[in-house]
C-alpha cells in the first residue's frame, strides 16, 4: 500500500495518496506520517499548514523516521510555529 501511495504522490494525485497515507498512518507507518507532513508543509492536496506538518513529523520521528527528524531540525531554526508546539 505504501508503494501505491508513493506512486500516486509522485504523479501529483495528492488526494488519493493522502487517503492511503492516512490509513497507513493509523496503523503506525512512520513513512506515511512523513509524507502527510510533507503534504501539509507544501500544501499539496491539502491546505498548507506548518503546524499540521510539524505534528505529523513529530509522530513520524517518534517512530524512527530520519527524514522527519531532518525536516523538524531544518525548520526549527527558521519557524516561530515550532516553538509554540
Amino acid at each position: 500500500m505504501l508503494q501505491r501511495a508513493e506512486e500516486l504522490f509522485e504523479r501529483g494525485e495528492y488526494e488519493k495518496a493522502l487517503e492511503i497515507f492516512k490509513n497507513l498512518a493509523k496503523e503506525g507507518d512512520a513513512e506515511a506520517m512523513y509524507y502527510i507532513g510533507l503534504m501539509y508543509y507544501e500544501g499539496w492536496g491539502v491546505a498548507k499548514s506548518e503546524q499540521e506538518a510539524i505534528k505529523w513529523w513529530k509522530k513520524s520521528q517518534n517512530r524512527g523516521n530520519l527524514d522527519a527528524k531532518y525536516m523538524l531540525q531544518t525548520i526549527c531554526a527558521t519557524s516561530s510555529v515550532f516553538a509554540r508546539e
